[in-house]
């Protein structure tokens, strides 16, 4: 520039970056020092004692984290929608059992981000009992429409964040429970599941580097809905110190974890309380912080739990619907504090998530084929009558095709091969239930005639489901189609 300053434009994936400021100063002390050393090496050392170097940073266009990078944008476009084409990232919030405080952590983990140089947007996918429009009042409460497509929305914007809740929209809609004086959302599962998917994908969430998913507690269709049809990056879990919710947070890790979402952090609401002379008190118990200290839980960093005190600034905060982490009252010091370490945790995770393993790691071979292929690269696709898998690594790739019983005779989670058909037919199948997907054994196997697939769709990082001529659907692991279709798996490189 005209005063001698030198302007450096650092183009970054994201600005939601636990160390930008840090990277940033480290790009001007560089560039500080090879201009000096080129000035003095051309006889100007007067001039290389007056020059400044200004390093700003800006963000990419975000690239859904699930594409890898690599997936043609209309393909992109065709899974995800329109909405959903320009968002990095997907981070459900979840608890698995009501009144623990989830979407208060929820909302002000969302503010916390955007107050770190995130693009930011929230949605309220409890649609039995939307909290968002209590908990945030927007000055202009109006879900407007979108050109982008038919029945599209945009989200409202408040203080730097995208928002959405059933609770915003006119309750004209005809959605039952839709509006902030709306009656009771009376919704059967799949019903539930079709107001999700308008809320998540009829949206025009435009560039995003995160949007934050403030799920209904349980583990019910909502959640697999989501898990199932939405690559989702991580999940931040949230309970209390008491033994009957940790006892449920434990088995909300492990259905995230089995579907392949990651918990990357977790929220112990309610932890503490902070007498007049400053000790702090645990009422409940030290809960989910000493168990996570004495048992591992999936693959989940036990310095990733966040202990909020027992607060009536928080609950103030939400009677005006004035997130904490925007009125940052001075008596909320700690609640804000622990907050801001979330916010700080997520950010790392998500930042380093192309750098970690994936969920289905596993080095895979084929009998007539020396190289090795990454589990995770495994597609599968029909062929006419039969199945068409393909893996791919760094030099080459290499396709087969199998007959669809192969599949069909296996369970989908782990690949082993089901019981043998019963001798007796006059035995009626036997059903069990294996992770989050029903199988049928013994007699349900026996060839029918039936075993015919309709359909095949990928299914978020878990694998691909299977819809059968006989109306069965099975989501079969990436793992378990290797295996039928004659290949072996590393079971050391297996991240379980």
């Amino acid at each position: 520039s005209k005063d001698g300053t030198v302007q450096l434009l650092l183009k970054v994936p994201t600005l939601l970056h636990p160390s930008l400021d840090q990277l940033k100063e480290l790009v001007k002390d560089a560039a500080e020092k090879e201009i000096k050393i080129c000035l003095s090496e051309k006889g100007l050392t007067d001039a290389a004692g007056s020059i400044m170097v200004n390093v700003e940073a800006i963000a990419n266009k975000p690239i859904p984290f699930a594409s890898g990078g690599g997936e043609d944008p209309a393909e992109i476009e065709s899974r995800l929608g329109p909405g959903l084409v320009s968002v990095a990232h997907c981070l459900a919030v979840y608890s698995c059992k009501g009144g623990v405080g989830k979407s208060t952590v929820a909302v002000n983990l969302a503010y916390e981000l955007a107050r770190l140089g995130g693009r930011v947007g929230l949605l309220d996918l409890d649609v039995y009992g939307p909290s968002l429009p209590v908990l945030v009042k927007p000055d202009d409460p109006s879900v407007r429409g979108s050109p982008l497509g038919k029945g599209m929305v945009y989200p409202i914007e408040h203080k730097g964040v995208k928002l959405l809740s059933l609770g915003y929209v006119s309750s004209k809609s005809g959605v039952p429970g839709s509006g902030q004086d709306g009656g009771a959302a009376v919704l059967r599962g799949p019903m539930a599941g079709k107001v999700v998917t308008q809320l998540l994908k009829g949206t025009d969430w435009g560039d995003l580097d995160v949007l934050i998913l403030d799920m209904p507690p349980g583990t019910g269709d909502v959640q697999l809905t989501l898990l199932q049809d939405l690559d989702l990056s991580g999940a931040v879990g949230v309970t209390t110190p008491s033994k009957l919710a940790i006892a449920d947070a434990r088995k909300g890790i492990a259905m995230f974890s089995e579907l392949g979402v990651p918990t990357i952090a977790m929220v112990e609401n309610m932890s503490y309380f902070e007498c007049e002379g400053g000790t702090k008190h645990y009422p409940f118990g030290k809960g989910f912080k000493a168990f996570m200290e004495d048992v591992e839980i999936g693959n989940m960093n036990r310095e990733n739990v966040c202990q909020l005190p027992i607060s009536s600034a928080a609950n103030d905060a939400n009677d005006v619907g004035i997130p904490l982490s925007l009125s940052r009252p001075e008596a909320a010091r700690s609640e804000l504090e622990a907050l801001s370490r979330l916010a700080r945790i997520v950010s790392k995770e998500l930042l380093t998530l192309p750098f970690r393993p994936e969920y289905s790691r596993g080095s895979v071979s084929f009998e007539d084929n020396s190289e090795t292929f990454e589990l995770s690269s495994i597609q599968l696709s029909l062929d006419g009558d039969a199945f068409l898998i393909r893996a791919f690594s760094e030099n080459g790739a290499v396709q087969k095709r199998f007959p669809p019983k192969d599949l069909r005779r296996r369970d989908p989670k782990t690949g082993s091969i089901l019981e043998e058909l019963r001798e007796e037919e006059d035995k009626p199948p036997v059903k069990s239930k294996l992770g989050m997907v029903e199988i049928h054994r013994a007699g349900a196997m026996k060839d029918t005639g039936k075993d015919v697939p309709e359909s095949v769709a990928k299914k978020s990082k878990v694998g691909y489901e299977v819809a059968w001529s006989d109306g069965a659907k099975y989501i079969y692991s990436k793992r378990a189609i290797v295996l039928a279709a004659g290949g072996k798996v590393d079971k050391q490189q297996i991240h379980e």
